[in-house]
């Protein structure tokens, strides 16, 4: 060996606590990223596994073997659940469940014969297969963070790979059953590569997470809670320095008669013809386009790539798809409109304040002339 196999499995158990104390008092923080909390636990698993290979490794014992087996397993399941739940944002149990079972019978079965070396084999080649998958997972996932997220799965894979030379070392010296506790250069290399990959996931994971808390804040901050559009600051950061071609339109929109929506049917009646609209603009918008609630019941859409004309289409799907929308108040379902102005980019630099106050201008025309109507700008 190269070194003395229960000081790595020791060292990897306190490698392990470390991480998962760390991981739940992040998780206590917030409470928000349940991926986290779900780390944190797979890696108490993990302590529990390597104190059972720890004590093995001095006093053999085939159920306690069988047992470490399982518990090394499962606490990959759990970190390929944690994954899961990174990049699809909820857990699949049903895979989940079937992963489990399927890794359970796998190295269960050969210590039911009574062939402790297979039931290892089986284990380290389950591991293996567990490892990778996490890797795959969050490798769906890197479009989030490239740098932390590839780093993460370089690592989870690495570690896989170092279970492959465990399994073909103990196939290597008795397939069946052990004399003693599978130990060796390749279960050496094996906790060294662990004991790394263990501690750089957890670093990585901890700056994940807090990038993930920063990009939050920032939506939030960005974001109208109401509706969920882009709020008047996000929009005017985002092209108020910004050069304004002539293929570029830009829509102000008006809830009509807002106020009496307000007074007649209710403030939630209010709040619900402000969703609804959101949800009109959304279904017919370009998907490059720009949604955002600049005012009270003000909107806006930036269209770019877009002349005047099929702005001017877009705007009229909008208006006539809100019109035809039943919204429900104190006394009943009501409809409600908007106006509409619109302003196109001219041949000459433009910016966006200008454009704005154009298409404000056409809006205040539109609702002049009755309401309920798209006024271009000219």
């Amino acid at each position: 060996m190269f070194v003395d196999q229960t000081s790595l499995l020791l060292a990897l158990g306190f490698a392990a606590f470390a991480l998962s104390a760390t991981l739940f008092v992040t998780w206590l923080a917030s409470r928000t990223e349940w991926f986290i909390l779900t780390w944190a636990t797979g890696a108490g698993v993990l302590v529990a596994a390597f104190a059972g290979f720890s004590i093995n490794a001095v006093i053999h014992h085939y159920g306690l073997l069988w047992v470490s087996n399982l518990l090394l397993s499962g606490s990959f399941i759990i970190f390929f659940a944690a994954a899961c739940l990174f990049t699809e944002q909820r857990l699949p149990r049903a895979r989940v469940m079937i992963v489990a079972a399927a890794s359970a019978l796998t190295i269960s079965v050969p210590f039911v014969l009574g062939f402790d070396a297979l039931g290892a084999m089986m284990g380290n080649l389950t591991n293996a297969a567990l490892l990778l998958a996490t890797a795959w997972q969050f490798w769906r996932g890197r479009a989030e963070a490239m740098v932390w997220v590839a780093g993460i799965a370089a690592l989870y894979t690495l570690t896989a790979l170092s279970f492959i030379p465990c399994a073909v070392m103990i196939y290597l010296k008795d397939p069946l059953v052990l004399d003693v506790p599978p130990s060796g250069w390749a279960e050496d290399l094996n906790s060294i590569v662990g004991l790394i990959g263990l501690t750089g996931i957890g670093a990585l994971s901890l700056a994940l997470n807090q990038a993930r808390v920063a990009r939050q804040h920032r939506e939030e901050a960005n974001t109208d809670e109401l509706t969920g559009l882009l709020n008047r600051r996000a929009v005017f950061e985002r092209f108020r320095n910004l050069p304004v071609s002539s293929n570029t339109s830009v829509l102000v929109f008006d809830l009509d008669h807002f106020k009496a929506i307000n007074d007649r049917q209710g403030h939630a009646a209010g709040d619900e013809a402000l969703r609804r609209f959101a949800q009109v603009v959304r279904h017919h918008k370009p998907s490059e386009a720009c949604a955002a609630r600049i005012g009270g019941e003000e909107f806006l859409l930036v269209l770019p790539n877009m002349n005047g004309p099929q702005a001017l289409a877009v705007a009229e799907h909008i208006r006539s798809g809100f019109a035809h929308e039943i919204l429900q108040g104190t006394h009943g379902g009501f409809r409600a409109t908007v106006s509409v102005g619109l302003s196109s980019g001219s041949e000459d630099a433009e910016n966006f304040d200008r454009l704005l106050r154009r298409a404000d201008d056409a809006l205040y025309v539109a609702k002049n002339n009755g309401r309920n109507r798209v006024a271009a700008w000219t």
